[in-house]
Order: C-alpha cells, then structure tokens, then sequence
C-alpha cells in the first residue's frame, strides 16, 4: 500500500479524537507527525499499524490491540502507540489498562491536551474524582471551559460553593449557558439552598435590571417555593420592562386564587396554559393547583374541563392526564376518569403503572374489548406480569372467548409470587372459562381453590 493513504487514514484517524466540549476543536495529539515522521519504519510495522486504524474504525478493538502490541514490539518510544491502544483499552471499558497507556504516552510525549482528556475520562467514569480533579485542572490552561468539567467534579464531591464559583467564572468569561444554569439548579437542590438560588438571581436583577430572563427565573422560583407575593411583586416589575410579558400571568393567577378573585385567577391560569413562553412544567403545576382547587370548589369543573381541554392541545403530558383521572375516580364519576387514563398511556404507552390503571378501570367500566387490546398489548412490553395476564383472562371472559382466556390464565399464574389474593382471583377466573367451555367439572376444581384460598384469607 503506498504510503500516501497511510497518512491519509492517520490523518482521519486522529481527527476523530475531538473533544465532548462544545466551545472548542481539539489539537490532535501528534499532529506534526505523519508517517514520513516516525522515520524509517519497516513495511511491517507500517501494515501493522494501518492494521489496527482500521480495525478501531470498525470497532474490532481486541484485534486492533492485538495489531498495536506489535508495533510496540517494533518501535517501543512512540508515543503515539500507546495513546492508540489507550483508547482501545477505554472503548472496551478497560480502564485500569488504557490508565496505564495513556500515562506512558504522557511520559513519552508530556502535556498533550486530548490524553490528557482521555485520561480525565477514564478517571471520571471510574468516579476517581480526586485523580480527575487533578488532570483537569492541568487542562484548564488549554481551554477555560474545562471549569465546567472541574465544577462537575465539584458537585460529584459535594463541594457545592465552590463549584457554583466556578459556574460563575465560566459565565464571566462566555456568558450565560443553559447547560451551566441546570446545573446551578441541581447543585442548589442538592445542597438543600434553594434561598441561595432566589438570592444570586436576586443579585443579578440588582446588577442588570433590563434582563427580562432573570425575572422570569424569580418567578418561577417564587412560584415552586410557595412565595406567591413576592412572585407577584416580581411579575409587577417585570410587567414595567416589558408590558407584554406572558409570564406575569404565573404569578397573577395564584395571587388572584388566594385573594379570593377565582374569575381572574382562571382568566391567568388560561393565558398561562395558551402562552408559548411558559414551560409544560409549569403549565403542569398550575393546572394542578387549580385542580386542588376544584376539589374543594366543585362548582368551578366546568372552567376546570375548559382548562384541562386547552392544556391537552397544548401539551402531552401524562402524569396531569393519571391526576385528573385520580380526580374523578375519588368522585366516583369512572367513565370522565377513562378518557383521560386513555390520554396519559398514549403519551407514555411503556408506563406500567398508567398501564394497569387503564386495564382496571376499564373492566370496571365494562370496556372489556378495549382491556384486551391494552392487556395484550401490555404483555408484549411485560411478559411476567401476573396482573396483565389476569385482567387479559377477565377481559376475554366477558366476550365468552373462554379457551383464549384458558391459554392466558394458565401461563399468567405461574408469575404469581406470595399473592394468595391473586392466586384466588386466577382460580376463579379459570373456574368460570373452563365452565364456559362446558367442562363443569374441571371448572368447578378451580372454583374449589379459589374459595380455599380465600377462606385461607379470612383466618
């Protein structure tokens, strides 16, 4: 092969190793030398080394090693077969060893920026936080966003204020990132200082008045906390900046409810759920509230299915949608509860739990066709759920298909554990199709162990 194409694949090889940060491009490790540099190497150790580029490249990373042992074998001062079989030794998560390579290729070669971030790597998904603190900070000179890596650290040790300092330096130099205030909030929540956070923003408004963004963060804040005036007082001054401001209708609606004003509140919650700027979570929270609300105040479930409307073409949100079914299952109206049982395992058709809730309420309300789509369904996701299989058998019983409810019953009670009140339930279930198939005898055999098994109960 000539030699061209070996610097060629070098070339891309080396390209490929750029770095998870966002803000720079790497410098490739040794990215003066091509093969011209490594000098008068042999045709052998050129095909071994073109050998194992290409069997990383295609993720054969025990092969590729295997290729790089004998390069090393051959040429053992290059740096660069060290870093290779590195990365190697890190794809297959052995970290103890691709530790070690990288550590060599840095003795060999010392201050590499992209080792140094492979051994960062290597050190942090170990959680050796102490190693990887003292490697990233040795690439903070080669790129200040390594601050955040650093704060990362912080956090995963608990050292909270002085990663918040450093969020704070990083955002002195590149400004604000949503990336940084996520983890500002997670550190403030982790820290149990959620005064903390009101107080920096609180800080920043003071610094910068005209920045719209930061009111709304105080909003949102004041909201969760339960501080409903001063989330009023804030929407107030963020009205003076921008009289438009959608967001002000968050902190009017619970002020309007605690001060008894219910048609204004409802007018706010409204162009709460309508605005494009205000997050489903909050949505969420609102709506919720307001549910709260009605069930003390049942005359307002009118206003309240008007919102519930306007938030469904909004937003598909499951957990409102199992709320506002919990809302009318404890009023005891089980037919306004379905649909929206409905709606939430729609939006999240893997969810257990949204799944046996459907299945339940539906034999309750005698949709048993429906329960059999759902429970099979159900069961392709959840192959040994014993609660599936039963309300599968149930289902089937109500349309007489008693064999299919056989086959489901007889593999479904094999997955029951410790639940003598399950296992009646199957045994009676399985009574009832075997008479239905017209085998009363075998039938009424389950219907004998199903009441054993509850008198068993009721001792």
């Amino acid at each position: 092969m000539k030699k061209n194409q070996y610097i060629l694949l070098l070339f891309l090889c080396l390209s490929m190793l750029s770095r998870k940060h966002i803000y720079a491009q790497d410098p490739t490790p040794f990215a003066d030398q091509n093969v011209d540099d490594l000098g008068d190497v042999s045709d052998q150790f050129q095909e071994a080394f073109f050998e194992a580029l290409k069997q990383k490249g295609i993720e054969n990373y025990e092969l590729a090693i295997t290729s790089l042992n004998e390069c090393i074998a051959m040429e053992p001062a290059r740096a660069i077969l060290y870093f290779e079989r590195g990365k190697n030794y890190e794809a297959l998560k052995k970290y103890d060893l691709a530790e070690e390579d990288f550590l060599k290729t840095l003795s060999l070669k010392p201050n590499q920026e992209p080792v140094l971030e492979s051994l960062y790597e290597v050190y942090y998904k170990n959680r050796d936080y102490e190693k990887a603190e003292n490697i990233v900070k040795q690439l903070i000179p080669f790129d200040v966003q390594y601050k955040e890596d650093l704060a990362r650290i912080y956090v995963s040790t608990k050292r909270y204020d002085e990663s918040l300092q450093l969020l704070d330096e990083l955002d002195t130099v590149k400004g604000s990132d949503v990336y940084r205030e996520e983890l500002r909030d997670r550190i403030y929540k982790l820290s149990g200082n959620e005064k903390g956070r009101t107080d920096a923003i609180e800080k920043k408004i003071a610094s910068n008045p005209t920045a719209e963004a930061d009111y709304l963060k105080l909003i949102y804040l004041y909201s969760e906390q339960g501080e409903t005036k001063k989330a009023y007082e804030t929407a107030l001054k963020l009205k003076e900046i921008n009289p438009n401001a959608e967001e002000v209708n968050l902190a009017l609606y619970k002020l309007y409810l605690e001060d008894g004003k219910t048609d204004d509140a409802i007018e706010a919650m409204k162009n709460t759920i309508k605005s494009k700027k205000i997050t489903p979570k909050a949505k969420h929270r609102v709506l919720n509230d307001f549910l709260l609300f009605v069930n003390s105040n049942p005359q307002y479930e009118t206003q309240l299915e008007e919102a519930i409307s306007l938030f469904d073409s909004q937003v598909a949100d499951s957990k409102i949608n199992q709320e506002l079914a919990s809302y009318y299952i404890n009023k005891g109206i089980k037919d306004k509860a379905l649909p929206y049982l409905k709606k939430a395992l729609a939006n999240d058709a893997e969810n257990i739990d949204i799944i046996k809730s459907t299945l339940l309420l539906q034999l309750d309300t005698g949709a048993y066709a429906e329960a059999e789509e759902v429970a099979s369904a159900g069961l392709e996701l959840y192959p040994a759920q014993p609660l599936l299989y039963l309300t599968y058998g149930v289902a089937l019983n109500r349309q007489s298909k008693f064999k299919e409810a056989i086959e489901q019953l007889e593999v479904g009670i094999d997955y029951i554990i410790d639940d003598v009140k399950m296992e009646s339930d199957f045994y009676q279930q399985l009574g009832e199709a075997y008479i239905g198939t017209g085998n009363a005898t075998k039938g009424q055999q389950y219907m004998n162990k199903a009441t054993a098994l509850k008198a068993q109960m009721d001792k």
